[in-house]
């Protein structure tokens, strides 16, 4: 990112004077003039010029970049404001090379070869305002001091180019208070210091600059960590500061670069100092600072005890292409009221863990390819005003899939652009974007995802989803509505190129979509490409050709799935029906079982375990048989020291007529069965029967637990054919007809004897 200010001759003419001719009032006339205001500006570069031509006093502008000058020339107008002696073979500059033009505003000696700048060069020229001395490496930052002292009581110098005064494989430096101090009493705006190894800044190098200065530039340098970081806050107007490139890679070029013999053993001038600041008080506490150099770890601790304050008005912070590999930690700021950009692109800040405060108005920030693999749900908190977010290039993929709740960017609501492409992401939470309504650009490229389920409906403004080479197979209904919604009255682009799409009937709906759609716009559409069966990719440029295909294709075998879906529905629900209707009753049997042993009622296991019973046996009985049952019983229990489950008896009150029924036959030896036209009609009688049949199969190892009493003639015969095997096995006996007492007596007995045959209980 450029930074300077300085403008070339020729552009100045050629963009702000006017309409360019050939000079004839030069001599020899081999330049090109431009006039303005009774001015003239003259374009004389590249024309392999040595000696300067004679120009009429009226020329105040020259340019004299990309010739063969070897020095100054001393015949040029005593009124020249403009001059431009970059890339000429310039070797030496003393106090006779611009003594006679003290109307310089603007001068550039950069990309020449020289060697020395000595003291008083520029001391009759007051009234310059920019001066470029850049890319002589071989000057070094010694050379600083020399101008210095030139511009000490300078009022008008506004600019100083010092980039690039070492050679590209120098050894690095250290930046003293020396070489700036002389400048502390001028209005200087903007300093280039880019390109010089330096590997440190002397603690007393930040104070001594003048507090006019709103440019300073540190790019391409070698930088250590130190505690002058912690000076930057006494630049109080500074608003553009520029540290990147720092150890950035240089290609080595065999041209002559790497051969070049670095005057980096010259030893430098005496040096007078001028001012010296002892230390800087903060947060209450006096630090020492002459001397003082921290690693990274004493950084680390300081950030951690002290809050760091910036300059007060910085705007920009240009820290990008660095080498530091580190990881952002919390980062207390005092108040930064007028920082609005941050460049951190291309370093390798491989966690951003935060948050970092006081950066209450920052608006644009790129964090992108740092080959970042985290970020912390508040890393983002205190930046509320972000519009512009770049976080591209980075491994953030996992951590954007665990953002479920959308916490990440949950206070960004200024939110107008987000650059999340080649972050690896494989599918987004459908939340992750839920507070950034603000949203007009969003780009989702190069990254892996199948499906792209995110609420976009309350972005209104959006106007690009850029979803380019994914693996996405079509847009499911739900987005594609949404993008529908966001669409109403605008245009909405989408750009889909680069993903697998499917030409088949399941996307033929969303196909369809594409066509028909009149307010999104899908870019580069006719590039895009689907894959039709099993055949290459088809271009969807052919999209009516393609559709009228896959209709015929599709609408051929709706009838068939439609019919075949149809009956295996019907099939299955018929077979269901049937397995469900045979097994009826133990379905029920082995529902009612585990319901009640899951709920502690009965311990079936213990019970079996056991070989004992509650109960000789449970009489089934109908309600309109109750007064021969309830007889019946006393009888047998009174006689045979029987014990009898009876339900209007024995069932517990509040449960339910079921689960009574299941737990009577589980704590009984047997079930006894009254049988009665009566019984054969009553609902829950047939249950305890089935029930009981069940108990006999599943729980008793198919030992007959089931007795049958068949109070009327004929009433056996009237049983459903599935129990026609209780009468086969002639498991029930027939109450005596009549009213003879004796065969009454006798069967009771029989009875009694019957179920006192195993007493267990």
């Amino acid at each position: 990112m450029e930074t300077g200010r300085w403008i070339p001759i020729s552009i100045f003419i050629a963009v702000v004077m006017g309409t360019e001719y050939r000079c004839p009032s030069i001599k020899p006339c081999n330049c090109t003039c431009t006039s303005h205001k009774k001015s003239v500006y003259a374009d004389c570069s590249n024309r392999g010029l040595q000696t300067s031509p004679t120009f009429p006093d009226d020329v105040i502008a020259i340019n004299f970049a990309r010739n063969k000058f070897s020095e100054i020339p001393q015949n040029l107008p005593s009124t020249l404001m403009y001059l431009d002696m970059s890339h000429n073979n310039l070797q030496h500059l003393n106090h006779t090379s611009l003594s006679r033009y003290g109307q310089l505003k603007n001068l550039s000696v950069s990309q020449n070869k020289l060697s020395e700048v000595h003291i008083g060069t520029f001391k009759k020229n007051s009234k310059l305002e920019h001066l470029d001395v850049s890319k002589n490496d071989v000057l070094t930052i010694d050379v600083i001091y020399n101008i210095s002292i030139d511009m000490k009581n300078s009022k008008k110098i506004k600019m100083l180019n010092f980039e690039k005064l070492h050679c590209t494989y120098g050894v690095s430096h250290i930046l003293t208070a020396d070489h700036v101090v002389n400048l502390n009493q001028t209005n200087l705006v903007e300093l280039n210091l880019a390109s010089n190894r330096i590997n440190s800044l002397d603690l007393n190098v930040l104070p001594s600059l003048p507090r006019s200065l709103r440019i300073l530039n540190l790019s391409d340098n070698v930088l250590s960590f130190g505690l002058y970081i912690m000076q930057f806050a006494v630049l109080h107007n500074l608003e553009i500061l520029n540290v990147s490139f720092q150890s950035s890679f240089h290609q080595v070029s065999m041209n002559g670069d790497f051969f070049q013999k670095c005057d980096d053993s010259r030893k430098p001038p005496m040096f007078r100092l001028a001012a010296h600041v002892s230390g800087t008080k903060h947060h209450n506490q006096t630090i020492p600072l002459s001397g003082l150099r921290l690693g990274n770890d004493d950084v680390g601790r300081l950030i951690e005890n002290y809050t760091v304050y910036m300059p007060p008005n910085l705007r920009m912070f240009y820290a990008h292409d660095n080498l530091y590999k580190m990881s952002l930690p919390y980062i207390p700021f005092g108040h930064q009221s007028n920082l609005t950009h941050i460049f951190g692109q291309r370093n390798i800040l491989y966690e951003l863990i935060g948050p970092m405060t006081g950066m209450d108005n920052v608006q644009y920030i790129d964090f992108s390819g740092n080959f970042c693999r985290y970020i912390g749900k508040c890393f983002l908190k205190s930046f509320k005003t972000l519009r512009k977010l770049n976080l591209s290039n980075n491994a953030l993929g996992q951590v954007f899939e665990k953002d479920t709740n959308g916490e990440l960017f949950s206070e960004q609501y200024q939110l107008t652009s987000l650059d999340l492409s080649s972050n690896r992401i494989v599918r987004l939470p459908a939340k992750i974007f839920q507070n950034n309504y603000n949203i007009i650009y969003m780009n989702l490229s190069y990254n892996s995802m199948t499906e792209f389920h995110v609420q976009i409906n309350h972005m209104k403004n959006l106007s690009l989803v850029d979803l380019s080479y994914n693996q996405l197979s079509s847009l499911k209904s739900s987005t594609r509505d949404a993008l529908d919604t966001v669409s109403r009255g605008r245009v909405v682009n989408v750009n889909l190129i680069g993903n697998n799409l499917k030409c088949s009937c399941e996307n033929l709906d969303f196909l369809k979509w594409m066509q028909d759609s009149e307010t999104l716009k899908f870019v580069f559409f006719r590039n895009y490409t689907c894959a039709f069966g099993n055949s290459s990719n088809f271009p969807m440029s052919d999209i009516d050709i393609l559709l009228q295909s896959l209709e015929k294709k599709c609408s051929s075998y709706t009838l068939v799935i439609v019919v075949m879906t149809s009956l295996i529905i019907i099939s299955t629900t018929l077979l269901l029906s049937r397995i469900i209707y045979r097994y009826r009753w133990k379905l029920r049997y082995m529902y009612y079982v585990a319901r009640e042993k899951y709920q502690g009622r009965v311990n079936i296991d213990d019970v079996n375990c056991q070989g004992s019973y509650r109960y000789h046996a449970f009489i089934s009985y109908a309600d309109l048989d109750r007064t021969f049952v309830i007889r019946l019983a006393k009888i047998l229990e009174k006689e045979y020291n029987l014990r009898l489950c009876i339900h209007h008896r024995d069932f517990i009150p509040g449960t339910g007529i079921a689960e009574n029924i299941t737990n009577a036959i589980h704590n009984s030896r047997q079930t006894v069965c009254i049988m009665t036209s009566h019984f054969l009609t009553s609902y829950w009688c047939m249950f305890e029967l089935n029930m009981a049949r069940m108990e006999a199969i599943y729980s008793r190892n198919g030992e007959n637990v089931l007795f049958l009493i068949a109070l009327q003639s004929r009433v056996m015969r009237d049983l459903p054919l599935h129990l026609m095997d209780l009468v086969e096995s002639k498991s029930y006996l027939e109450y005596p007809e009549g009213e003879k007492e004796e065969e009454a007596v006798a069967f009771r007995a029989k009875l009694g004897e019957t179920l006192k045959s195993k007493d267990d209980v």
